[in-house]
């Protein structure tokens, strides 16, 4: 697929390696399987709090100039032309429902192939480019980053908004239910009862050098167990997320990787510099635009390297099992973008919707920094007034 020339953004020689030179000082580890890390940190990294422990960056590139001729990029760009992605990654074809459920239950995730198509593809696309417009006119250099870890021309879709998720945006809400993606939902959960906890999703700039540390999209408290027997990662799948591949994911462009089997792991989680390359090359790619990763949210995942000349971004939806519930659920679809759903739409997403003229605080409001976001989000509080802000901010 041919990316427009104003999609190329990025490369900025401005932007150290990691953003801040003392990130590779930092002192932080992967204490547990979940990868948690609650010491303070520098505030201008803007990463979300389930995800310190990835803010000291990747110690490769320290060093490097964030440019595509500097020696370290061009040795790094060789390495992953040579290496990266899965081994006889298999693509399924949305119709092939049982064999997609037997590799989401094997791997942690499966790659579904012509899962997005046509006008839903083309919406979500020119929703996701505007995104990316809105967040380089308040980051121009592509410094401030976001989500995991805080890395620099790295964003998260939802960390961005002013609501923490997508869906007052059509395109992301019309992706709810697809009749490519719904019956393997349904598979892997075992029931069609499934919730929709918002969405969201990732992108990375080209020039984004540095790789994210492996982690879990944690959505939860660890089980209350005092004999010790039990944790989340015992149980059935929780929280699956589908990301949709915008553009053709290849060795360069910062696919994203994925450890097969580590859904299940209770060993801690390896820090880059202690990682194996099997793990730093266990990429989903090659895969073409319209692909759907389906991810089981305790499979260890991170960002790669987009070295090429365009911005790979992998907006995305996140499903509840039917058992599950989290105090990460809040009302972020407006009444008036639920009406537009598919009645199992509107079913499955009955614990995320505002009530008919509530406004969904935040919503529309996009700012890479976490300071403009708490700022607007105070002003409109205020605005709206206070029974409706309390309620909203108690259940956020």
């Amino acid at each position: 697929m041919e990316v427009p020339a104003e999609r190329q953004r990025g490369w900025f020689i401005e932007v150290p390696p990691n953003g801040f030179v003392t990130r590779p000082e930092l002192r932080v580890t992967n204490d547990n399987p979940d990868g948690l890390y609650f010491d303070p940190i520098d505030p201008a990294i803007e990463t979300t709090p389930e995800h310190r422990n990835l803010a000291s960056g990747d110690p490769t590139c320290s060093g490097w100039e964030r440019r595509p001729d500097d020696p370290g990029v061009v040795a790094l760009r060789n390495d992953l032309r040579a290496n990266n992605g899965i081994t006889d990654l298999e693509l399924v074809s949305p119709n092939d429902v049982e064999r997609a459920t037997e590799l989401f239950h094997r791997d942690g995730f499966v790659a579904v192939r012509d899962a997005l198509t046509g006008k839903r593809f083309d919406a979500l696309r020119s929703a996701t480019d505007r995104v990316v417009d809105e967040i380089l006119d308040a980051d121009p250099l592509g410094e401030a980053g976001g989500g995991a870890g805080g890395l620099p021309h790295r964003y998260s879709f939802g960390g961005t908004s002013g609501s923490r998720h997508r869906l007052h945006e059509l395109a992301w809400a019309d992706v709810i239910d697809l009749p490519t993606t719904t019956p393997i939902l349904t598979a892997i959960f075992g029931s069609d009862r499934f919730l929709c906890g918002g969405g969201g999703g990732d992108l990375a700039l080209p020039g984004a050098i540095e790789y994210q540390g492996l982690h879990s999209d944690n959505l939860w408290e660890e089980l209350h167990d005092p004999v010790g027997g039990l944790s989340i990662r015992n149980l059935p799948v929780p929280v699956v997320t589908i990301n949709f591949a915008m553009v053709n994911l290849t060795w360069e462009n910062g696919p994203i990787r994925q450890i097969p089997g580590s859904q299940r792991s209770v060993d801690p989680i390896p820090n880059l510099a202690n990682e194996s390359a099997r793990m730093r090359y266990s990429t989903v790619c090659p895969a073409p635009a319209g692909t759907a990763i389906i991810r089981d949210n305790r499979a260890w995942h991170s960002g790669t390297p987009n070295l090429s000349d365009h911005v790979r971004a992998l907006p995305n939806i996140e499903y509840f099992a039917p058992w599950f519930r989290s105090e990460a659920i809040h009302r972020c679809m407006p009444h008036d973008v639920w009406l537009t759903l598919s009645e199992f739409a509107k079913r499955a997403c009955r614990y995320i919707v505002a009530a008919p003229g509530e406004v969904v605080l935040g919503a529309g409001f996009t700012h890479p920094r976490a300071a403009a976001r708490e700022a607007f989000l105070e002003q409109q509080a205020n605005e709206v007034g206070t029974e409706q802000a309390a309620r909203w901010w108690l259940l956020r």
